[in-house]
């Protein structure tokens, strides 16, 4: 029995279509839903020549946030407010929404799938195929 769906959402498409899967799963089986967004840590490129200058990827800005907020509320309309959760999480994307899954007591996790290639996989990884190996709860990855 599904009582409790966890979605990993990050805005591709490959996350609307996993949302989309999730939210008919939970209205068939009168299962709560929570949509989650996980921030990453801002990646630090240290440029060697000077301890003290490096490049780094801006951070999350207020509106973008705010932006963030409004696609997971838009995610839920139509569902009832104590049938579903919206959050935004930070840390490492994969352990994040496995760490979740155990807090929230989620009987299925939903991730989109990304497509990339065997070469992008090997030198960026994914996201879905970490969280497959990684979480103790069912994962169901939506192509």
């Amino acid at each position: 029995m599904i009582r409790h769906i966890l979605v990993g959402f990050d805005g591709s498409e490959g996350a609307r279509r996993a949302a989309d899967y999730a939210r008919r799963l939970a209205e068939t089986f009168g299962a709560k839903i929570t949509y989650v967004f996980v921030l990453e840590p801002i990646p630090v490129v240290s440029l060697g020549f000077a301890e003290s200058f490096s490049l780094a990827h801006q951070q999350m800005q207020a509106k973008d946030l705010e932006r963030v907020h409004e696609i997971l509320a838009r995610l839920a309309e139509g569902l009832s407010a104590e049938g579903v959760d919206r959050r935004v999480e930070y840390g490492p994307a994969a352990d994040t929404i496995c760490r979740l899954a155990r807090e929230l007591d989620a009987d299925l996790v939903v991730v989109g799938a990304r497509g990339l290639g065997a070469v992008e996989r090997f030198l960026i990884g994914s996201v879905s195929s970490r969280v497959v190996h990684l979480c103790d709860r069912n994962v169901l990855v939506v192509h």
